[in-house]
């Protein structure tokens, strides 16, 4: 599949995306496990990205606005910043790059 732009882009679940952040290596950190790949994603057409960043985990867009940041991971993927929903919340409609 492809994204807007003509790169390859994959969905994943929620479980999927834990997997892909291999957070079962990190069983100690269940409150605040860490951002082991850095990614870019599509959602409703606009593309962001998620990296570290004055440390701690930021979402971004293609101009490097921050829409969120957070030291714990998981806070920031449950932050609201699109239209009153999470990252976490729209996960089944974010196409990811590869």
């Amino acid at each position: 599949m492809f994204g807007p732009d003509g790169k390859e882009v994959t969905k994943m679940t929620w479980r999927h995306f834990i997997e892909y952040q291999r957070w079962d290596e990190f069983p100690e950190r269940t409150g605040n496990p860490p951002m082991t790949v850095d990614f870019a994603f599509w959602y409703q057409g606009k593309k962001y990205y998620c990296t570290g960043e004055d440390y701690g985990n930021v979402i971004v867009d293609v101009e490097w606005n921050r829409l969120a940041y957070n030291k714990n991971f998981l806070e920031l993927l449950k932050t609201p910043i699109f239209d009153d929903k999470s990252f976490y919340d729209c996960i089944d409609e974010i196409l990811f790059e590869e």
